[in-house]
């Protein structure tokens, strides 16, 4: 997966809950692969992240201002049509 924040001014935090996030390159540039669970990305950041999902079950992927004022949320998922919960 390619994060990019497009944002003018906020940064995120970003996690996948019950999947470790390999990150495997940061702004174009490939970095010695480090696993984590969340990682915050910056106004104009790219990072390419890995995903092993191991369940046939959809995930959420959770950006949350840091703020913690607003968050975005989409869904990975095997088939059309699954969707995952929204964290606390």
């Amino acid at each position: 997966l390619r994060f990019i924040n497009a944002a003018a001014t906020t940064i995120f935090d970003v996690r996948i809950p019950g999947l470790k996030l390999t990150v495997v390159a940061a702004d174009g540039q490939d970095i010695e692969p480090v696993t984590v669970d969340e990682f915050r990305i910056s106004v104009a950041e790219t990072y390419d992240v890995i995903v092993e999902p191991r369940a046939d079950e959809a995930y959420t992927i959770f950006a949350q201002s840091i703020g913690r004022t607003g968050f975005a949320r989409a869904t990975l998922a095997p088939r059309p049509g699954m969707q995952a919960a929204i964290p606390p």
